[in-house]
């Protein structure tokens, strides 16, 4: 069928994310992928430039990897994961994960894509702080033009106000800081912009109170924001913030993750370990639909049994 016919059948039975009916109405209807190109219902190829959707790393079309989903679904395509249940795929692929993520990061928990990512990292650091004896400690803080996804809870950290308006209101108790956009972000004079921009995030806590804040959640570079790169001494100093007030450092590296800056996970290039980190997207190279969050021992061990996710 061509693509005008096919759109035609997707108007009348597909609602998209981000769905916009005008839009829909000159879209491609993809039918083909090959390394970097897509092939729409016409037979016309395009270079795929985004790799999906940040996530299609191998490229289109990987026969292994279409191969070895098939082979795993004959064998055990589905098994519950529920305590009481494991499997080996995922034994094997917690074990590769702690080889490679950085060194205090061990255990795993798995979930749908990088939204149920965020959710769980979120429910991860409230209980961790209710089991240490601080259940007040229930913010969250994020940055403006940060992205974590736009289930409820995810939308609302996410800093992109184009998500909000339909969806209001959001969930309280999350809190935005500015970016350390080198183009936008405006810094005192005598204090160097990255700095000045993490210093944001103390300012954040201090009006809020320590005492209420479980977590800081950002992207190492901001993806659907504008990809935007931090300045080399912003980390270093957003780690020592997060320390000094017993906050939960946790790093959406759902775009970030597995190579996409050049290291396995981009806080590497400034020598930085969080608490938690979160992926999807590169993963599985969007051959289906899978992420998680992994955590520090000692975060994981305080929730591991009362934990219910």
């Amino acid at each position: 069928m061509t693509n005008t016919e096919l759109l035609a059948r997707d108007t009348a039975h597909l609602i998209h994310p981000l769905h916009d009916a005008r839009a829909q109405q000159t879209a491609r209807v993809w039918v083909r992928g090959t390394g970097a190109t897509l092939t729409d219902a016409d037979g016309k190829e395009y270079i795929d430039g985004l790799s999906g959707l940040w996530n299609v790393l191998v490229g289109h079309g990987r026969r292994e990897l279409a191969e070895a989903a098939a082979t795993q679904a004959q064998v055990l395509a589905y098994a519950s994961g529920y305590t009481g249940s494991s499997n080996q795929p995922a034994i094997e692929l917690a074990e590769q994960l702690a080889k490679i993520t950085y060194p205090s990061i061990n255990r795993f928990f798995f979930t749908s894509g990088g939204g149920e990512a965020t959710e769980s990292s979120i429910k991860m650091a409230r209980a961790y702080w209710k089991l240490k004896g601080q259940p007040n400690k229930t913010k969250v803080i994020s940055r403006i033009e940060g992205y974590h996804g736009v289930t409820m809870a995810a939308m609302s950290a996410t800093g992109l106000s184009a998500y909000w308006p339909l969806f209001e209101p959001r969930v309280p108790g999350f809190v935005h800081i500015p970016s350390p956009y080198p183009y936008r972000y405006e810094n005192p004079a005598g204090t160097s912009q990255g700095i000045a921009a993490a210093n944001e995030l103390e300012q954040a806590i201090l009006r809020e109170g320590p005492e209420t804040v479980a977590m800081f959640i950002a992207e190492p570079v901001q993806g659907a924001g504008g990809v935007i790169v931090p300045q080399d001494d912003y980390f270093s100093r957003i780690r020592d913030i997060c320390t000094e007030y017993d906050v939960l450092l946790v790093a959406d590296e759902v775009i970030t993750g597995f190579g996409r800056t050049g290291t396995l996970f981009a806080l590497d290039h400034w020598g930085i370990e969080p608490d938690i980190v979160q992926f999807a997207k590169a993963i599985t190279s969007g051959y289906f639909p899978f992420g998680g969050g992994d955590s520090q021992d000692e975060t994981l061990n305080a929730v591991s049994w009362p934990m219910r996710f």
